[in-house]
């Protein structure tokens, strides 16, 4: 499955999660209270609640498992004269799907008098307050999907890490040779290129300055690509 592909569809499952939790609450919880005894009640909504979780979860997992391993290369940009390591799309689905079932937790119910059924609070607000939560989280899942973030840069004057808000660069002669470590290089983790390949090229640049200006073009990718593989 192409990248871009898989980080687009994080976002139906992040609104499949709400909408599952929600379900859960309206239309789920009132049957667990017609199951004896109440342990029992208590461990269906329990695995109940969970699934609507890890249902959205590992089905995206599965849907985006050629994804799943990080590849020792990096987008090049010519536009802008860079490479780029764009966010991974196996790290920013978890966390998105997670907010969107999280999100579902300011739709409030409350118990039909008499019935064993559950209605939306009527409390004033409370309403507009579900709907807006689940705008502004669904919304920035979006946002943050579309404009790919986080993600990596590399230019010929350093580093530049673009996380959901925050910019910072970092400039080549800042750094120290034998920089970063190899073992665990922040921040690789959210980043869909492989972390030892992300450190080796970082110190191939702090150590070779002469190199430094060619970054941002294929031929100077295909150079490193060998050096480094």
């Amino acid at each position: 499955m192409p990248l871009r592909a898989a980080r687009l569809l994080v976002w139906p499952f992040a609104v499949t999660a709400f909408a599952l939790r929600a379900c859960a609450e309206l239309w789920f919880r009132p049957l667990t209270w017609r199951i004896d005894p109440s342990d029992a009640a208590f461990v269906a909504w329990v695995a109940v609640l969970s699934g609507t979780l890890l249902v959205p979860l590992a089905v995206y997992a599965l849907l985006t498992r050629s994804t799943w391993r990080r590849p020792m290369i990096w987008q090049v940009d010519t536009k802008k004269r860079r490479f780029v390591a764009p966010a991974n799309p196996t790290w920013i689905g978890q966390w998105s799907i997670t907010l969107g079932w999280l999100a579902a937790a300011f739709v409030q119910t409350e118990r039909v008098v008499g019935e064993d059924r559950v209605r939306l609070v009527q409390t004033t607000g409370t309403v507009a307050l579900a709907i807006a939560v689940a705008a502004v989280v669904l919304g920035g899942i979006a946002t943050t999907l579309l404009l790919n973030r986080p993600l990596l840069a590399l230019d010929p004057d350093g580093i530049t890490t673009q996380g959901l808000v925050r910019r910072t660069a970092l400039r080549w002669d800042r750094l120290h040779p034998g920089s970063p470590p190899v073992a665990n290089p922040p921040p690789a983790r959210r980043l869909h290129v492989d972390p030892v390949f992300l450190a080796n090229t970082v110190r191939h640049y702090v150590e070779h300055p002469e190199h430094r200006p060619a970054i941002g073009t294929q031929r100077e990718l295909d150079r490193l690509c060998r050096t480094l593989t």
